[in-house]
């Protein structure tokens, strides 16, 4: 199976959106803001593997830099 430009492009699209959720909950840490992400979520109907890895990459990310005393942005 060959990627496409418009595959890889979308993949970046749902990668992105993926860290940009998980921005809104590190920013907001609290179990409504969890609530209305799955909802959001929950609306797409199937969540790309890309929107998981982002999210994933951005906690992890702000996990390893709260050590550097840093702001991820």
């Amino acid at each position: 199976m060959t990627m496409t430009n418009e595959d890889q492009t979308q993949n970046d699209e749902d990668f992105d959106y993926g860290c940009e959720c998980a921005m809104t909950l590190l920013n907001e840490p609290t179990e409504d803001c969890l609530n209305d992400l799955m909802d959001q979520l929950d609306e797409d109907g199937m969540i790309a593997t890309e929107v998981v890895y982002g999210l994933l990459a951005t906690i992890l990310m702000s996990m390893t830099s709260e050590d550097d005393g840093e702001e991820a942005h």
